[in-house]
């Protein structure tokens, strides 16, 4: 047996040597290419330095809803009284509408008014009796919107003055007063109405030419501090 070794030709050699730079480029080119698409910077991407707000990987998004508070304020009101509305039935429709426009204090003592002569004391134009504590608005009243407010409020004053706790007080608001009714023990009451009538409606009391009289000051002003 021969031991030999195979001959090598240049053209051979030349291959050979080809054959392995290109392997060798081949290789360098796969590992370059493997680190570029493996190793991320090493300071990460950029949109984990904006903080992950957008990422390319993520497949899904959870919404986060806002947390927004209300608050609501409420306001009691408190209820307001209604009164009833007065309603009154004298018998004459031009006396029913005057007294639904006269003011609460005239009905304090709680009088009913009545359309006709005064059965007790005829026949006048108006009459107020203590006893049953009543007024009465007769048809010589009618002469006028002036005369019938005037009539009315006078007759109801006197209701106020005998019948309700304003006795006093409008009896002291005409102490020293001159007499307007000499001799009778409605003196007092004749003025305190008059008085109320006046300070109420002056037009129409001055119109009504039925007073007994012109309720001066500082009568009048008295009078009126006596019905607040």
């Amino acid at each position: 047996m021969r031991l030999f070794s195979p001959r090598t030709s240049p053209q051979t050699m030349r291959r050979s040597t080809i054959g392995a730079v290109g392997l060798c480029m081949a290789l360098a080119i796969i590992v370059v290419a493997g680190a570029t698409l493996v190793a991320p910077s090493a300071g990460g991407s950029d949109d984990a330095e904006r903080g992950g707000t957008m990422s390319i990987s993520s497949t899904s998004t959870t919404a986060r809803p806002s947390t927004t508070s209300t608050s609501t304020t409420s306001t009691t009101v408190a209820p307001v009284a209604v009164l009833p509305a007065r309603v009154f039935a004298t018998g004459n429709e031009q006396l029913d509408a005057l007294l639904a426009t006269l003011p609460a204090v005239l009905f304090e003592a709680g009088a009913p008014v009545h359309f006709g002569y005064n059965p007790v004391d005829c026949c006048f134009a108006g009459g107020y009796n203590p006893e049953p504590n009543e007024v009465w608005v007769s048809e010589k009243a009618l002469g006028s919107p002036a005369a019938l407010t005037y009539v009315t409020a006078h007759e109801l004053a006197h209701s106020v003055h005998l019948k309700s706790g304003r006795a006093d007080g409008l009896t002291a608001a005409v102490a020293g007063a001159p007499v307007v009714r000499a001799g009778s023990p409605w003196d007092d009451s004749e003025k305190v109405a008059d008085c109320v009538a006046w300070a109420l409606y002056p037009a129409e009391t001055a119109a009504s030419g039925l007073t007994y009289w012109d309720c001066p000051e500082p009568y009048r002003s008295q009078v009126v501090a006596a019905l607040q």
